[in-house]
């Protein structure tokens, strides 16, 4: 049985991206305009193409403390490969770390209003993904410059109405502000733009990749092997210990 991909293909000495000669593209195209085609089929308009390198841009680095950072500077300090110390940090993104970019968008991407998908994920007991922030309780800053550059683009469209009418739902059925964080701007975007739900989570780990590139190098360029924690940063909370 033959493999089948619509992706690029080998054709007199040429690799061609989506029917696009690949030294043309060099030529001629940025990064995000080839992370478009690539994940849609087309090639980009201009604004579009602006929009998700700003993206790109917004969770390209988050500080030392985010998990998918300290995981891979831990793992580079033990003397792992470098790419081992990237692939560490790139596990970490998950359900509560990056994951609900594919959650959030999934359900703006599934033809429900915002009643109703509030009300199915309170009947599941389930969280709205994408709203709230352990730093950030008013409003994330990445979520608000995103969206002030989506607008100024034109590019501000029905998910994003359908974002804030969530948030509005949301609100009300828990009494609180819970603004809609980084994660949930990415599930917005994303969908304005046409990228399928499900290649969220890898936007995301492609955004975060040149931060932990940074950090892993700076790892092993200035400290010294290897991570672990001290005495006085673990609580110990079993049965009491019994020293004779």
């Amino acid at each position: 049985m033959k493999w089948k991909t619509s992706i690029s293909v080998h054709k007199n000495g040429e690799l061609y991206i989506r029917g696009y000669k690949l030294t043309e593209l060099i030529a001629t195209k940025t990064f995000p305009e080839i992370i478009f085609l690539l994940l849609t089929g087309k090639m980009p308009e201009k604004p579009q193409a602006e929009l998700l390198g700003a993206m790109l841009v917004a969770a390209s680095e988050h500080g030392v403390e985010a998990p998918s950072t300290f995981v891979a500077r831990t793992t580079a300090s033990t003397g792992a490969s470098f790419t081992a110390a990237l692939a560490a940090g790139i596990l970490t993104i998950g359900k509560h770390h990056g994951g609900a970019i594919e959650a959030l968008a999934e359900l703006l991407q599934s033809g429900k209003n915002a009643a109703t998908i509030v009300a199915e994920l309170s009947a599941k007991g389930e969280r709205l993904p994408g709203y709230g922030h352990k730093v950030y309780k008013d409003a994330d800053p990445r979520t608000t410059a995103l969206f002030e550059r989506a607008k100024a683009l034109g590019l501000l469209g029905k998910y994003a109405a359908l974002a804030g009418e969530l948030g509005q739902e949301l609100n009300k059925k828990s009494g609180k502000l819970l603004p809609l964080n980084i994660d949930g701007a990415f599930a917005v975007l994303l969908s304005e733009l046409g990228i399928q739900a499900r290649m969220g989570n890898g936007v995301f780990v492609l955004a975060r990749l040149p931060g932990l590139i940074a950090h892993v190098g700076e790892e092993l360029e200035r400290e010294k092997p290897y991570r672990r924690l001290t005495d006085d940063e673990v609580e110990y909370d079993g049965p009491e210990v019994i020293d004779k």
